[in-house]
């Protein structure tokens, strides 16, 4: 399993500059670390997650860094041109020198974004999945013409193509339709943090029953604070999540998205079930667990401290601690 980190840029101190140097220093920590994988998120309108550039913030990354692999998590298709976004990736694949994941999104349950980006969410599932298919065909084809619902390009060349040859490809989804499209293409999966496991081991179980023998190469969030006790790991990450719980909790409460039915539990009790947060030993336990019932590809930690400083320290006891013990248990 390889080890990453989901980077959500979060900003409590109310200050940009501070927040992307905190986040692309953490970047850097982990890659000296041998974590194998970065993934930044997608927000709008929203300061305490500063990431709206998703593209330009990977681009970024992709000069200050030399190893580890960068996946955007997730570009938000519905609110972006296709053929601009195959242009990015592509570059930013070139600068990267191939480390580029490609994940992709409809967009989560923030209507400010539908709103703002002219995109209606009872169509951007649809949108999506065109988007989607027209970005894969300009990576792969000379010239392309394409008539669909929502885009139509007559005779485009994609200049530059990516260096890789086959772009690896993520949706991030919890619709059986979205996840079935998925499997049926090779296109692999991503959960994110606050779903229970076993909604993730559903999502791993549709796309095999729809694509026996298919790897869903599963990239799985999960908000992480280790430290010798568990009382220790809960006074550093109670803060961070009651700060994400009671955001999370309005926006639910606003409007519930469509086709996850109440959607999940955002009390901060319930979302520290869920998370990887607790001594060494517990958390060692967590991640056995999740590689027992979802086998992921990829784990990747959101550190939940609002210090910056106690986010790279718990990661390098990620890296000290945890995965070597992970390594013998599997040995």
């Amino acid at each position: 399993m390889r080890i990453g980190v989901f980077c959500t840029y979060e900003n409590p101190r109310d200050d940009y500059v501070h927040c992307l140097t905190t986040q692309t220093r953490l970047v850097q920590h982990v890659e000296a670390l041998g974590f194998e994988e970065a993934w930044v998120a997608e927000h709008h309108f929203n300061p305490d997650a500063a990431s709206p550039s998703i593209l330009a913030l990977l681009a970024y990354l992709a000069g200050v860094t030399s190893t580890i692999r960068l996946g955007s998590a997730a570009v938000l298709l519905p609110f972006r041109n296709p053929i601009q976004v195959a242009e990015d990736v592509a570059t930013i694949d070139i600068l990267s020198g191939g480390r580029f994941d490609f994940g992709v999104a409809r967009g989560g349950p923030f209507p400010l974004q539908n709103k703002h980006f002219h995109a209606d969410k009872d169509v951007s599932r649809d949108m999506t999945i065109e988007a989607l298919e027209l970005i894969q065909r300009l990576f792969a084809e000379e010239e392309v013409s394409f008539s669909g619902r929502y885009y139509q390009v007559d005779s485009v060349r994609l200049a530059p193509k990516p260096l890789q040859k086959t772009m690896p490809v993520w949706i991030a989804t919890t619709t059986p339709d979205a996840i079935q499209y998925a499997a049926k293409r090779g296109i692999g999966v991503m959960g994110g943090s606050p779903f229970p496991l076993q909604k993730v081991v559903d999502i791993v179980e549709t796309y095999r029953a729809a694509a026996p023998g298919v790897n869903p190469h599963l990239a799985l969030a999960r908000f992480y604070f280790a430290a010798p006790t568990r009382e220790q790991a809960l006074a550093e990450a109670q803060p961070f999540v009651a700060r994400f719980s009671e955001r999370m909790r309005g926006i639910f409460m606003a409007k519930v998205p469509d086709g996850i039915g109440k959607g999940p539990s955002f009390d901060a009790e319930g979302v520290i079930a869920r998370s990887l947060i607790g001594s060494y030993d517990e958390v060692i336990a967590q991640v056995q667990e999740i590689q027992r019932r979802a086998a992921p590809r990829s784990l990747l930690l959101k550190p939940a401290s609002l210090d910056a400083a106690k986010n790279l320290q718990t990661l390098t006891d990620f890296a000290k601690f945890i995965r070597p013990a992970l390594a013998r248990e599997a040995a």
